[in-house]
């Protein structure tokens, strides 16, 4: 599933106007994220989502342009796209979000545990991953997870889609945390 988010990667770049040698990570953007991040000790805010455009813009002759299509088309990742990647050995860095209480159920295996509220103080911990996606319970934290990330420069942050629960409906196993 890597090698068709690297291609569709490479097709937004080209709607979107850029070469195969442009540098291919989302730009952070203002209208994508909430205000500043909360300081230190406090919740992060929910992100302001940003509503996919209907229409692309076209001007003269030039090929269609749709605005932070690339930024908005990868934030977040099906469970299924992260199981089968992580059994065929991918480097995947899998991002708890939830809280202790939360993860004593059972965690992604392997999974680093970083609960949302203490992301601010130590996200330095992921800032060398290859790739991170975040989960919590359903889905909603772990956006502001990956939002915040985003914002720190770790471009390779996503959401898991559904959490763990989307996680465990289909098939995917869970360990007892360390």
């Amino acid at each position: 599933m890597g090698l068709i988010r690297s291609l569709a990667k490479k097709v937004i770049g080209k709607v979107a106007g850029r070469s195969d040698t442009d540098d291919h990570r989302p730009a952070p953007s203002a209208a994508a994220h909430s205000a500043a991040p909360a300081a230190s000790g406090e919740r992060l805010s929910a992100p302001t989502l940003v509503r996919a455009p209907d229409k692309v813009a076209v001007a003269g002759d030039e090929e269609p342009v749709v605005e932070n299509a690339e930024a908005l088309s990868t934030i977040e990742c099906s469970a299924q796209e992260i199981k089968e990647r992580l059994d065929a050995g991918e480097p995947v860095t899998v991002l708890d979000v939830r809280e202790p209480s939360e993860t004593a159920g059972g965690i992604i295996p392997g999974a680093k545990l970083i609960p949302l509220g203490q992301l601010r103080a130590r996200w330095e911990e992921v800032k060398d991953e290859n790739e991170i996606v975040c989960y919590c319970a359903m889905g909603a934290r772990s956006l502001q997870a990956a939002h915040f990330l985003r914002e720190k420069g770790l471009f390779n942050a996503t959401s898991l889609d559904g959490g763990i629960s989307g996680w465990m409906e289909i098939g995917g196993k869970v360990s007892r945390p360390a």
